[in-house]
């Protein structure tokens, strides 16, 4: 274990898409990477979604209930991508 506050999260390949939406996927043999900001309720997703929106990024996928908790994820202004999430 590296510490407390690291997840990681294995996506098969084919699985990425929901998170980055329409945008381009990584060649075979480069990595992908998500900036996980982890929260502690659905409100404060949303908050934080709503938030970044207004500060320049670009909401890639609407805050919204999936399988394993709750998430919206985000393009910052950079591009960089990043899920805000309350794990169930």
């Amino acid at each position: 274990m590296i510490n407390d506050g690291v997840r990681v999260m294995f996506i098969p390949t084919g699985g990425f898409g929901w998170v980055i939406g329409d945008r381009p996927v990584a060649e075979s043999g480069a990595s992908e990477c998500v900036l996980t900001l982890p929260v502690a309720t659905p409100a404060d997703v949303d908050q934080m979604i709503t938030q970044a929106r207004k500060a320049g990024a670009t909401v890639i996928t609407t805050p919204g209930r999936q399988p394993w908790g709750y998430a919206g994820v985000f393009a910052d202004p950079d591009g960089h991508v990043w899920m805000v999430s309350v794990q169930s």
